[in-house]
């Protein structure tokens, strides 16, 4: 089967949530289908987001332009071994935090700050004006859970789930 391909400066030029617009693309994908973005960046969130659904990953670079291939990792449910957990449960108490209108890097700071003061097994709710980049690769970095959905007016809500203590 043929992976989809997308093209992410046709995407901005037409005004489309990049995020928002990927995520469609991948809820869409047919079992055992593979996607390729082509991109001047490098897609931070997409990779965390398609490696929790056991996608793997693999990139080249050709000039100015990254191409980013994601494959199926998963056989009829089995998990793939590079990245064990793809489905974590976010079940715990909630907290919430609107870092809505904030400037960089506020939000980041008042997220951390925040996952450091619940317990473990809590989650953290927050509602950014963007999908926090900067953030997701923390979290990625610290190997804590979360799960981001894009919101129709370019925004993020982010669920975290605090799995140990981390360091301020």
């Amino acid at each position: 089967m043929e992976p989809v391909v997308v093209e992410v400066k046709g995407i901005i030029k037409a005004g489309f949530s990049l995020f928002g617009h990927m995520m469609k693309t991948v809820d869409n994908l047919s079992p055992g289908q593979g996607l390729v973005v082509k991109s001047t960046f490098n897609p931070r969130p997409l990779i965390s987001q398609m490696k929790r659904r056991g996608y793997t990953v693999g990139q080249a670079r050709t000039g100015n332009m990254i191409v980013t291939t994601f494959m199926p990792g998963m056989v009829k449910g089995q998990l793939t071994e590079a990245y064990p957990k793809p489905w974590v449960s976010f079940d715990g108490p909630q907290h919430f935090l609107d870092n809505r209108g904030l400037t960089p890097p506020e939000p980041m700071q008042r997220t951390m700050g925040l996952l450091s003061e619940v317990k473990v097994g809590d989650v953290v709710v927050i509602h950014n004006d963007r999908v926090p980049i900067f953030l997701l690769g923390q979290l990625d970095d610290d190997g804590i859970p979360y799960e981001t959905v894009a919101q129709s007016d370019d925004s993020a809500i982010v669920r975290i789930l605090k799995t140990h203590e981390i360091a301020q």
